[in-house]
């Protein structure tokens, strides 16, 4: 991550200019990891098949955080809207059937056991 001056950025977005790695230095603190985890391939070389994980309600509350969990994992994981949902999700803002979670089928035991795994207390959060 590359640290910066935000009170630098913020006198120089004043003059209508902003460095050019300006999008770059500000996003890369706001997730675990700046691209996706890559999906796993055979020997062959093609795209392990994926297979579904869980299906959910679509809301960001849900599905994306669950998303975005198992990428910090370092687990491939998308969403897929079946039958109309993804005309429900542009016209609605979220899928009325809900949406499909998959992962690899080499991740799915590992993906599953994160899911269901018990919070771990200790003194200060318990």
């Amino acid at each position: 991550m590359n640290d910066f001056d935000m009170l630098a950025v913020s006198e120089t977005a004043r003059n209508g200019e902003l460095p050019q790695n300006f999008w770059d230095d500000l996003s890369s603190g706001w997730r675990f990891h700046k691209e996706e985890p890559a999906w796993p391939v055979d020997e062959k070389g093609e795209k392990e098949k994926a297979v579904l994980l869980q299906s959910t309600f679509d809301s960001p509350a849900e599905s994306d955080v669950t998303v975005s969990f198992l990428h910090s994992c370092g687990i491939p994981c998308f969403k897929y809207y079946a039958k109309e949902g993804g005309a429900g999700k542009v016209i609605n803002g979220f899928s009325g059937y809900g949406a499909d979670l998959y992962v690899p089928a080499s991740r799915l035991e590992e993906a599953r056991a994160l899911l269901n795994a018990e919070p771990i207390f200790d003194e200060d959060n318990s």
